[in-house]
């Protein structure tokens, strides 16, 4: 089954991050605003607090990113995801807001320089 992704379908940095992982692996892009959640079995607020991964089962946040790193061959960065357990968590929240700050400006530049 190709995973689905649900992203904010309005923030530049998560248009970049699909861009990226669609460049590696096969995936069903879904922008959050162009669908309705309950047909995948996920709550709107959901879909606007993280990104949404369905798969095998749903994964949220950094366990979504974790899940796509390591379909897409990235095995040690989906580790250490996983292994950091909450604080993993605590970083994906922070980029999640702190979209416009200067670390995750950083990030999105070389997201978009290695797609």
């Amino acid at each position: 089954m190709q995973p689905k992704v649900i992203y904010d379908g309005q923030c530049d940095f998560c248009i970049a991050c699909v861009a990226w992982i669609q460049n590696r692996i096969e995936i069903e892009a879904l922008a959050n605003q162009d669908i309705e959640p309950a047909d995948f079995g996920v709550t709107r607020e959901e879909c606007e607090k993280s990104v949404v991964v369905i798969a095998d089962r749903i994964f949220f946040g950094a366990d979504a990113v974790a899940y796509l790193l390591r379909q897409s061959g990235n095995s040690v960065f989906s580790k250490m995801i996983q292994l950091s357990g909450s604080i993993g968590q605590a970083g994906y929240k922070y980029v999640a807001n702190h979209r416009d700050g200067a670390l995750v400006r950083i990030l999105h530049w070389i997201i978009k320089k290695s797609t």
